[in-house]
């Protein structure tokens, strides 16, 4: 199987077995309901022998023929490639890893996760020892000689492996760290906002404590030249200093994704002193781990709150192509994809209000019933 699956961060799952047992019919009917829930499937089929997808005399096909390493079709409705073996990684890569999840039809032997389709005596097309083996699909019949302690299901029961597959997809789940970005030039309120303090606390410090009831580990984002005092290790907070200099929180969270390049990232600033820790854990519950992320909106597609939000592992590839190209917001880059958005309503907008001035800092203090 193509090695490069090994670092695919959208998760699949194989399904393997002979010609003939049914595989494409029934990922069909999983494609669907996968559809019909909003959730965006991808399908890769691994093919043993050599496939034609142009026809002959077509202009794409005489192309090709000439020696064009890569032929694009497209029209109003959709586009396809056909490629050289050289472009297949990237090209396979940057389009599967925009869906949600991946069927894959195929690789019955690899060591990947897999759902293995019994012969039609019923009995293992495979090893039984093969590796990452989660369930078997038969087509009524069961040979004396299989024995297996995994769920096996008929063919045909397609709601029960519907749940098991989404289940399945649900826990791959990455495990949730947190960080608190600290890093802006504060120029307009005139001193650091990460030292503003409310009630005697500031807010790195009242942010780390909720978001460790969230996640296993919390750290400060800040520039590298950014001095905190004493403040890290105060509240026993790791610093992690911006690799990527002058690019804002985009730098930032490129930095935290590549250092822990397997973790989603619940990420907030220390400038929204007005959000509680039902805000985070309105944000965890509704959590989506197979988009790009979770985040608020506040109406339509416009008003996208980038610093309270979720960004699983494989943001990280959007991100860079927008670093790459200057584009320094995250609400831009988040418009883009596909993220799982949670509606603020009306009366909860204020808690996303920043403080950058210092009589907004005042309204702040008002607002959490500090005098």
């Amino acid at each position: 199987m193509d090695n490069y699956w090994e670092r695919f961060k959208t998760p699949f799952l194989c399904f393997g077995g002979f010609s003939g047992v049914g595989k494409t019919t029934l990922l069909s009917k999983l494609i669907k309901k996968f559809k019909d829930d909003g959730v965006r499937v991808g399908y890769y089929k691994h093919d043993s022998h050599r496939f034609v997808m142009d026809k002959e005399g077509k202009d794409t096909q005489i192309c090709a023929q000439a020696g064009a390493e890569i032929v694009v079709i497209n029209d109003p409705r959709h586009f396809a490639i056909i490629g050289d073996d050289n472009f297949k990684k990237i090209t396979i890569t940057h389009a599967l890893e925009q869906c949600d999840c991946i069927l894959i039809e195929g690789y019955k032997q690899s060591p990947f996760n897999k759902i293995v389709f019994l012969d039609k005596n019923g009995d293992m097309p495979i090893s039984p020892e093969t590796p990452n083996i989660k369930a078997f699909i038969h087509q009524g019949k069961i040979s004396n000689s299989f024995d297996s302690r995994l769920l096996t299901f008929h063919r045909e029961d397609i709601d029960p492996i519907y749940d098991f597959v989404k289940k399945h997809f649900q826990s791959c789940a990455s495990e949730v760290y947190g960080a608190v970005f600290v890093g802006g030039q504060s120029s307009r309120m005139g001193r650091p906002k990460f030292s503003l303090e409310y009630n005697g606390t500031t807010e790195p410090q009242r942010m780390t404590k909720i978001l460790s009831n969230f996640c296993e580990k919390v750290v400060l984002s800040a520039r590298s030249d950014l001095d905190m005092g004493d403040l890290p290790e105060m509240i026993q907070c790791e610093r992690v200093n911006d690799d990527h200099t002058g690019l804002g929180p985009v730098g930032g969270l490129a930095t935290l994704m590549s250092r822990f390049p397997d973790k989603a990232f619940l990420i907030t600033a220390c400038d929204l002193p007005l959000l509680d820790e039902e805000s985070f854990s309105h944000l965890i519950k509704n959590r989506n781990p197979l988009k790009y992320g979770t985040c608020f909106i506040k109406k339509g597609r416009h008003g996208f709150e980038p610093m309270c939000a979720i960004y699983e592992p494989k943001f990280i590839y959007p991100l860079f192509e927008a670093m790459s190209s200057r584009e320094l917001s995250l609400s831009r880059i988040i418009r883009e994809l596909p993220f799982q958005h949670i509606v603020i309503p009306e009366g909860e907008r204020f808690r996303f209000s920043n403080v950058n001035h210092p009589e907004e800092y005042e309204a702040a203090c008002l607002k959490r019933g500090i005098k």
